[in-house]
């Protein structure tokens, strides 16, 4: 994308990746096949001034395969079911999902810690 408004002299900033850029719709991870090397990638867009916002929304897809669900089921940060028993179970972009719950403080410190470069492998700090 970036090759080609280069080469249609197209004016852009920012370059947004939707949930597509992610392995699986896994928040916090790239799609190996269409981003061999994103670090790669954020770097020449740095270096040309542009940046990059990948999309990750508030809401983590169940899967027992996936570390950030994995973990956040261990850390009990999801929202319960309305009995309150069980992290509730929704429907999202990548189907299953739970939501985190954004009301505490010990919940958006472990959402914040997801971030950082040795968790959110790939990322670096041109990528918001």
């Amino acid at each position: 994308v970036h090759d080609k408004f280069e080469e249609l002299d197209y004016p852009y900033d920012v370059l947004w990746l939707d949930i597509e850029h992610t392995d699986g719709k896994r928040y916090f991870t790239w799609d190996d096949n269409l981003f061999p090397n994103p670090e790669k990638m954020q770097s020449k867009l740095w270096s040309q001034g542009r940046r990059m916002v990948t999309i990750i929304d508030p809401h983590i897809k169940r899967d027992n395969n996936y570390y950030v669900h994995k973990q956040a089921t261990s850390s009990g940060v999801y929202i319960k079911d309305s009995k309150g028993k069980k992290d509730y179970d929704g429907w999202c972009w990548p189907g299953s999902s739970s939501y985190l719950d954004f009301t505490s403080e010990r919940v958006r410190n472990w959402w914040a810690d997801q971030f950082s470069y040795d968790r959110y492998k790939g990322s670096t700090s041109g990528v918001y």
